[in-house]
């Protein structure tokens, strides 16, 4: 089986879906200062960043995907070591020994023994998928002593079966342990996929958050300085004497308010800001440096179809974590064969044949077939059975117990995706209405704060009411931007709850 590695054939922002009215796209950001909390090195200096650039950059700089990109190649040492229990064995062995020792000969004294002897063997042993073991051997050996002058060359050809007639006999259980290491190695890509889904949701999740903390900073500056300007306005009036000093007091108060918010706007924003930076990483050791600056808006369209059963079928299909538990229960399915093969009791057969060539020289110590001369051979049966197996039956129950807990947990998680699915097109059906909503509130917090405005310089109101009607007209603002930004991130949320977000985005996970 291949290693995965991500292959970006060609990314593309998602196409977001047509609002009942028209297709709207929002103004970009253009914020550039922090106040504070500016941890940038340079204010002039910025990192262009639109979508397609920030997901580009994650998938190829974020150190948590590279850390997951080795789950695939870890797994795939465990298929090659599998496999490897079929590969044919060589093995080789060179031995010498000499003896010196003392015996009695037939004249009745007492000598010394000498003797030695050289050892050479070559084997070939190899496991079939059947389970049947196979050995080829060529063994030689030398040998001398003090009562013989000439040496005695000895050489052996011999081959050796051995076959499982029963527990252990057949592809379908000496294949278990490589199956279920090729199913690890599946689970292993559909857990780099699932990773990868919630990456490129995240990524774009926190584009999108960035793009509405600094639309919101803007607005809260926009307010600001119409707080300064209604309070210089009311200074003037209240020296020209057409209002009372007390309206001096709400007026610089809302100054002071919209303070507060400008520390809480930039201070959000540059926490954004952090978080992207560290998503995309685009500088390893210094992440955190360079302005990013958003070249994308919103773009506020519907997708081609927004049909619950559709999103239901599409999440059945591709949502990552359904297809491992479906691995798991393949995995069990294993586990069963191999447990009844355990209830079978051991009955092997073996068989050896060898032929030995003897001579006083080397090159005539050969073993000929056909021939009268040294041979050995022996067969027979090995059988053994445990008494009651309880071992073997109670590993079949597990075995069965366990794939039908999974099953159940398949069905389970089936569930729990349609309740994802459910949920997200939910809050997309929610943030429509409520941009709708947010639009509309908008544009009356801001004709009620004109009236204001000319009701007060006409001394029909007070500095307050027109500082009330300005805060309002702000939240509307940040909320009108907030809908909006919420119906992209709840799209986004949708096509990662149906598994289609990768497809959507063209990121394809393809074998090297």
């Amino acid at each position: 089986m291949n290693r995965l590695f991500l292959t970006i054939l060609l990314l593309t922002s998602i196409s977001l879906a047509p609002l009942p009215a028209q297709e709207i796209e929002l103004k970009k950001p253009v914020c550039k200062e922090f106040g504070a909390f500016n941890i940038f090195a340079s204010d002039s200096a910025s990192l262009l960043l639109s979508v397609d650039d920030a997901i580009n950059s994650t998938l190829s700089n974020n150190l948590a995907l590279s850390v997951e990109n080795y789950g695939p190649q870890l797994s795939e040492t465990d298929v090659a070591n599998e496999k490897a229990r079929f590969d044919a064995l060589i093995n080789a062995e060179v031995s010498g020994s000499e003896r010196i020792g003392k015996t009695i000969f037939q004249q009745g004294n007492l000598g010394d023994t000498v003797s030695n002897r050289t050892d050479a063997a070559l084997s070939l042993n190899q496991l079939s998928t059947s389970g049947t073991r196979t050995t080829i051997d060529l063994s030689h050996a030398r040998t001398r002593s003090a009562t013989r002058a000439d040496n005695l060359y000895a050489t052996r050809l011999g081959f050796t079966l051995e076959h499982p007639l029963r527990r252990g006999a057949g592809r379908s259980v000496n294949l278990v342990s490589l199956r279920k290491a090729e199913l690890d190695l599946d689970w292993s890509e559909f857990e780099l996929q699932g990773f990868v889904l919630g990456l490129v949701a995240q990524v774009e999740t926190r584009y999108w958050q960035y793009y509405l903390r600094l639309r919101q900073l803007e607005i809260v500056k926009e307010s600001l300085e119409l707080a300064k300007q209604q309070r210089e306005e009311t200074n003037r009036r209240i020296e020209a004497g057409s209002i009372a000093e007390s309206e001096a007091a709400a007026a610089e108060a809302e100054v002071a308010l919209r303070f507060e918010e400008l520390i809480n706007a930039e201070s959000q924003s540059v926490t954004a800001a952090v978080s992207l930076l560290r998503t995309i990483n685009h500088d390893q050791e210094n992440f955190w440096k360079l302005r990013p600056e958003l070249t994308d808006a919103p773009l506020l369209k519907h997708p081609d179809a927004l049909e619950l059963d559709t999103h239901l079928q599409t999440a059945l299909q591709k949502r990552p974590e359904l297809a491992q538990a479906k691995l798991l229960s393949e995995k069990d399915a294993l586990d069963i064969v191999q447990s009844e093969n355990g209830l079978l009791p051991r009955l092997d057969f073996f068989a050896t044949i060898g032929k030995t060539g003897y001579s006083t020289a080397l090159d005539q110590a050969t073993p000929k077939f056909g021939e009268k001369g040294s041979y050995d051979i022996s067969a027979g049966f090995v059988y053994e059975i445990s008494r009651g197996r309880r071992a073997a039956k109670a590993e079949l129950r597990r075995a069965k117990a366990s794939r039908e807990m999974r099953l159940e947990a398949i069905k389970n998680l089936e569930q729990i995706i349609k309740e994802d699915v459910i949920i997200a097109f939910i809050e997309v059906k929610r943030t429509i209405q409520q941009m709708t909503a947010t639009a509309a509130t908008s544009q009356k917090q801001l004709e009620k704060l004109r009236v204001e405005e000319v009701k007060f310089n006409v001394g029909k109101t007070t500095a307050f009411q027109v500082a009330q009607a300005q805060r309002d007209l702000t939240a509307a603002q940040i909320a009108e931007v907030k809908a909006a930004v919420d119906y992209t991130t709840a799209i986004i949320e949708l096509f990662r709850a149906d598994g289609s977000l990768l497809e959507r985005n063209r990121i394809a996970l393809e074998a090297m």
